[in-house]
């Protein structure tokens, strides 16, 4: 049994993409542990890891900008490292996998010299496309920014792309066919899909069994607004005020459960959303906060999954919903995707690199 540490962010968006990989790998006989901040304990314990408790340092939501959002991630690191290292070092892992924007595990990695794994729920760049060159409009190097770099060598040792490709495999948790420029990605790169689990801890849910179902993570008012009179059940995460008889209203939706039964999703486009849609054959509306929640909208739309829109209104959403459970050369293009996610290997070939590594 060899000891595996997973990294993630302390961010629905990277936390829960990953949970499948964490419980391949306990159901293999593996010991997992993972460091996690009390909001995500429950979940992690679920898989079966060892939660490693500390103190989070990231905003409730992260900023618009993924300029920003790094900032914040180094911040979070450098809080991290302190709290975690030593704990690693008395207790050392045989492969630490680590999330692109949890950059203390690659720390902990290097310093331990230990082998370890990128696990990537951002879009992936070599040569051929960069995400960084997509979405982080070109700065100059004023000071602020000067600054920023300067703490990113200072705390992992060298430039971050350099950090970043330290990493001798990476795992994207969605299929080849979503990344642009797929195909130039060398046997690094293994594209494996969403790595999921049932999430009891999201609990359980029922679906009507009269009406198709519309699920909204976002515009959630305007989206109950829509639902009113409609031939559809809408199934909401968010307060709405004076609900219609066919709005069901969520504090936390058990997002795997509805998209199951789900025809339209409403979502700002995280890629772990946009995978979950997608591995139920969901065609999406996706309206982004984010700058890589545009770029996977972008995507959506260039790829005939669904459309991008910059705001919801009441007619839209009537609008596309119709057109989105109507059109049969979406539909046909939902299921392919569908079938390459299925074929793409999920939790199984993911766990399949990590344990490569460990035979290295």
């Amino acid at each position: 049994m060899a000891h595996i540490a997973v990294f993630l962010m302390p961010e629905r968006g990277h936390v829960l993409p990953a949970l499948g990989l964490i419980a391949e790998l306990v159901r293999r006989g593996h010991r997992v542990s993972c460091p996690a901040t009390e909001r995500f304990a429950p979940a992690i314990a679920e898989c079966g890891a060892t939660v490693i408790r500390y103190e989070s340092t990231l905003p409730g939501e992260l900023p618009e900008s993924l300029y920003d959002a790094a900032q914040l991630a180094l911040t979070e690191a450098e809080s991290a490292l302190p709290q975690l290292e030593a704990t690693f070092r008395d207790d050392r892992p045989d492969v630490i996998a680590w999330d692109i924007a949890a950059w203390s595990g690659g720390v902990i990695a290097h310093r331990l010299d230990v082998r370890n794994v990128l696990v990537e729920v951002l879009l992936t760049s070599n040569q051929h496309w960069s995400l960084g060159t997509a979405v982080v409009p070109p700065r100059r190097f004023d000071p602020a920014a000067i600054r920023f770099f300067t703490r990113v060598h200072g705390f992992v040792g060298s430039s971050l792309p350099e950090f970043v490709s330290g990493a001798r495999r990476r795992i994207a948790l969605f299929p080849r066919e979503f990344q642009p420029e797929g195909h130039t990605f060398d046997e690094r790169f293994t594209f494996t899909g969403p790595c999921l689990t049932e999430r009891a801890f999201q609990g359980t849910w029922t679906p009507p069994h009269d009406r198709p179902v519309v699920l909204a993570t976002t515009g959630t008012q305007i989206c109950a607004d829509a639902a009113r009179g409609m031939p559809w059940h809408l199934v909401t995460k968010g307060k709405v005020l004076s609900p219609a008889m066919n709005v069901e209203t969520h504090d936390e939706v058990p997002q795997l459960a509805v998209l199951e039964h789900a025809g339209v999703f409403i979502t700002r486009g995280g890629m772990g959303g946009v995978m979950e849609a997608l591995h139920h054959g969901v065609p999406m509306i996706v309206v982004p906060r984010m700058t890589d929640q545009r770029l996977h909208g972008q995507r959506v739309e260039e790829l005939g999954l669904g459309v991008l829109l910059d705001t919801v209104t009441v007619e839209g959403v009537r609008s596309l919903v119709s057109q989105l459970t109507s059109d049969s050369a979406i539909s046909a293009r939902v299921k392919d995707m569908r079938r390459m996610i299925h074929q793409a290997g999920g939790s199984a070939v993911a766990a399949d690199v990590v344990e490569e590594e460990l035979a290295r």
